[in-house]
């Protein structure tokens, strides 16, 4: 019999997988929006190129499957080429047989002969897994945060259509790879997850997703990037150039939870996140890498910047 291969999914084996993960990551989509929902991030613009379907076949059958990302990065002062990976998939009926792990190694080896440094993912299922395939375990901590402890401001609006650039500037100019690992902040990361966002409200028959606020006056300037969760805002990502315009960006993410009717703000610490609210260990997308060539990378437990934004 001939060994398992690697390879892009086809349309239809994409539609089998999206199957697969629905009852796993479909947040709380029918089968059918969802389906729907993921073949149109597929095919969209943003996921061009950086974004690809990937399942381990033996002939016909696709013994697992994944989603792969094509990401930049930095740790101590160097910039890095990443594989991106997410949504490790396999049948029920093929599990407990190492499909996953040969599809994730094959997945790697290849990323390693096109010059990615590591990879990175965030595992729901603990560390040990995938300690076994080389990957060690970074800092993953949490903040919730309720209203009453964010400021009452005003100088802050909506982020709207065409506000991508200057969020995107925005973040960047908050980040410091020269210590700890970070990702970058170019704008895909950012139009790909909007995109996701707007694709989401689509499935679920809403217009416009509120998906940002941007803050710009003598006070400096900021912004952040969020979404709904079920019980929570979601803050993104968020960076400012001042104390003064911190506090705007804070108050800004009051008055959407006030608004959304969400009693808690869930903030993953990093960059100018970091150190603004009591944190603790996430139990669930715990960061991890894996180094695939000689590059410097952080030892395990080690910080990593790595916000709600870089979850993909």
């Amino acid at each position: 019999m001939a060994e398992p291969v690697l390879r892009e999914l086809s349309d239809d084996e994409r539609v089998a997988y999206f199957r697969g993960v629905q009852p796993i990551w479909g947040g709380g989509l029918e089968e059918p929006r969802f389906v729907a929902f993921q073949r149109r991030l597929a095919d969209a613009a943003e996921a061009k190129d950086r974004f690809r379907l990937l399942g381990l076949f033996e002939g016909a059958r696709m013994l697992a499957a994944m989603k792969a990302y094509e990401l930049n990065g930095g740790y101590a002062g160097r910039a890095l080429k990443l594989l991106g990976m997410g949504a490790v998939f396999t049948p029920p009926e093929l599990r407990r047989r190492g499909h996953a792990a040969l599809m994730l190694k094959l997945a790697m080896a290849q990323a390693a002969g096109l010059g990615q440094a590591a990879a990175v993912l965030f595992s729901d299922i603990g560390a040990e897994y995938y300690q076994r395939l080389g990957f060690r375990a970074l800092e993953s901590r949490e903040c919730t945060v309720g209203a009453g402890e964010l400021p009452h401001t005003s100088g802050f609006r909506p982020a709207a259509p065409g506000d991508e650039l200057a969020l995107s500037r925005i973040f960047a100019s908050g980040r410091n790879p020269a210590k700890n690992l970070t990702l970058g902040r170019g704008g895909w990361t950012l139009r790909f997850q909007l995109r996701r966002l707007r694709e989401l409200a689509r499935a679920r028959s809403v217009g416009e997703p509120e998906w940002g606020l941007l803050v710009s006056g003598r006070s400096g300037e900021g912004g952040a990037m969020m979404r709904l969760g079920r019980d929570t805002l979601d803050v993104l990502d968020a960076a400012w150039s001042s104390k003064a315009a911190r506090e705007e960006v804070l108050g800004g993410l009051r008055d959407c939870m006030v608004r959304a009717r969400r009693l808690k703000l869930r903030v993953w610490p990093s960059n100018q996140l970091r150190g603004l609210f009591p944190s603790a260990e996430r139990e669930l997308a715990l960061a991890m890498i894996a180094p695939l060539g000689t590059e410097p990378l952080p030892e395990k437990g080690a910080p990593a910047e790595l916000a709600l934004l870089d979850h993909i």
